[in-house]
């Protein structure tokens, strides 16, 4: 049976809000992975490994979502491809928390010693963390909320601007601080180029969102 357009498009919408939740999901448990990380690395190792699993198996149920989608809609009609492109950007973002916190102990130094580098670590994370919620939500109002949706996506790009803003206050701190040894320094740079590009690929996500109010 052939399903209506808009029958169809209410099915990938529910399948799309599933995999927003998996996207915060995986950017929450990046940030308890990261507090405990620079509280004691050593002291939660285990349970710092506990944790990367189940990202990594919150990756999986997110690439059978996408996979699915795939499979039952590429073909299904005109207007349908920017929801397939979409749910591969989604798809695209939980690569970036899993490599950061694959970096993280690979960063050899006392971060308690550094108290403004947390800071600003926290800053970054935090503000993933937070379009990745105004994401879920975004993604939920496309039923039948385009107001907010479209507000939604706005505040997407503000905080993103608020990202790039850290990131170059956090980059400029670090290549200024002669203290920190060469390795640990490029160490510490990766690992917010991915949190930046975290927040880019969310960003990306809002402006083809943006693109789906006017099918």
């Amino acid at each position: 049976m052939i399903l209506p357009l808009n029958k169809i498009k209410e099915e990938i919408v529910s399948m799309l809000i599933e995999h927003s939740r998996i996207i915060y999901s995986v950017l929450s448990n990046m940030g308890v992975f990261y507090n405990r990380w620079a509280e004691d690395y050593e002291k939660h190792k285990a349970s710092l490994e506990k944790k990367k699993s189940k990202m990594q198996l919150s990756e999986e149920d997110a690439d059978a979502i996408k996979i699915q989608l795939i499979q039952n809609f590429s073909e299904s009609g005109a207007g349908l491809g920017d929801f397939v492109a979409l749910i591969l950007q989604m798809d695209n973002v939980i690569n970036y928390p899993l490599e950061f916190v694959d970096m993280l102990p690979k960063i050899k130094m006392d971060i308690k010693k550094h108290p403004e580098i947390i800071k600003r670590y926290e800053k970054l994370i935090n503000k993933t963390i937070e379009m990745a919620d105004v994401l879920k939500s975004t993604i939920k109002s496309l039923r039948d909320k385009p107001d907010v949706v479209f507000n939604n996506t706005t505040k997407i790009h503000e905080i993103e601007n608020e990202v790039d803003t850290v990131y170059r206050q956090f980059l400029e701190y670090l290549y200024s601080n002669e203290e920190l040894d060469i390795r640990v320094l490029l160490r510490l740079r990766d690992s917010i180029v991915l949190l930046e590009q975290l927040a880019d690929r969310i960003h990306d996500i809002a402006d083809r969102i943006r693109v789906l109010l006017y099918l």
